[in-house]
């Protein structure tokens, strides 16, 4: 697979973040606990150089636990502040007492001058990371349009949650040309990338492969098949045990591929993480 998706509202939006990063003190960066390494852009390190940053693992509901513990506890050491966070599930003041440890030695500063401080927060990612459902989860109500797929926020927009401190959502940003393209089929995999530019049944069979490492008892778990064969094998077998047959008897592979994957999304296969902090280090 060769995977690329770098349309030209994710340039025009990097560039109005760049013209906006006078005015922000703190970033979020949302990343999904799934595939915490490959969902954090080195374009967007490279342009929140200098920023104090908040790691956010959203959709942590949907990967495992002891791995997400790691996770959090590796990208504490590396920027200083991190949290696993689920937008549907956990309460707003989570993440706003994160944020507002962050902020706390910017407000002392103004506050040594008698002066209040509105802390500006960016919120960013690569595309169907949760990050206008953690703005809504934040303000409260849906302010910020939300999908479940990539691309739905294609501007940027501020929501102010009180006096003193300010949101910007943006839309999710990947970068021009994705090296590793490991990164980007899991990048594909949890959803980040418009299903049209991917060769669905391609995906699966990787998804299959990885699940070999990180969670073996996921597809018999779920679909009744062994995982001794070969991935397209086992991709067979799933179509099968669900009958995905087509008229002449054949075997729909299309339809297995979308439902593996569907399934593996919506968190059906399990809690599972697909890569580790002791991999993303080596």
């Amino acid at each position: 697979m060769d995977i690329q998706w770098y349309p030209g509202h994710m340039a025009k939006s990097r560039r109005q973040i760049a013209e906006k990063l006078k005015l922000i003190n703190i970033a979020v960066i949302a990343v999904d606990a799934r595939a915490p390494s490959s969902t954090m852009s080195p374009d967007l390190l490279s342009l929140l150089a200098g920023k104090i940053c908040v790691v956010l693992l959203n959709k942590s509901d949907l990967a495992n636990e002891t791995q997400t513990k790691l996770w959090t506890a590796h990208y504490r050491r590396e920027f200083g502040h991190a949290l696993a966070f689920s937008a549907t599930k956990d309460k707003a003041g989570k993440l706003l007492s994160v944020i507002g440890a962050a902020a706390a030695p910017i407000k002392k500063r103004y506050a040594d001058k008698g002066m209040r401080k509105t802390i500006r927060v960016l919120i960013a990612g690569v595309p169907n990371v949760g990050k206008s459902a953690i703005i809504n989860r934040l303000i409260g109500r849906k302010s910020a349009k939300e999908g479940d797929k990539p691309g739905v926020t294609r501007g940027l927009q501020w929501v102010r949650l009180s006096n003193d401190l300010e949101l910007l959502d943006s839309p999710g940003l990947l970068w021009p040309k994705i090296e590793s393209q490991e990164a980007a089929a899991k990048i594909a995999v949890i959803g980040s990338l418009r299903h049209e530019v991917v060769d669905q049944t391609a995906l699966a069979l990787f998804l299959i492969d990885m699940l070999r490492t990180a969670a073996p008892g996921a597809i018999p778990g779920r679909f009744g098949v062994s995982m001794d064969d070969e991935n397209h094998v086992i991709l067979h077998a799933i179509c099968q045990k669900r009958g995905f047959l087509q008229k002449q008897g054949e075997i729909d592979t299309e339809r297995g591929a979308k439902t593996l994957l569907d399934e593996f999304k919506g968190g059906l296969l399990g809690r599972i993480t697909l890569e580790t902090p002791q991999s993303h280090e080596e």
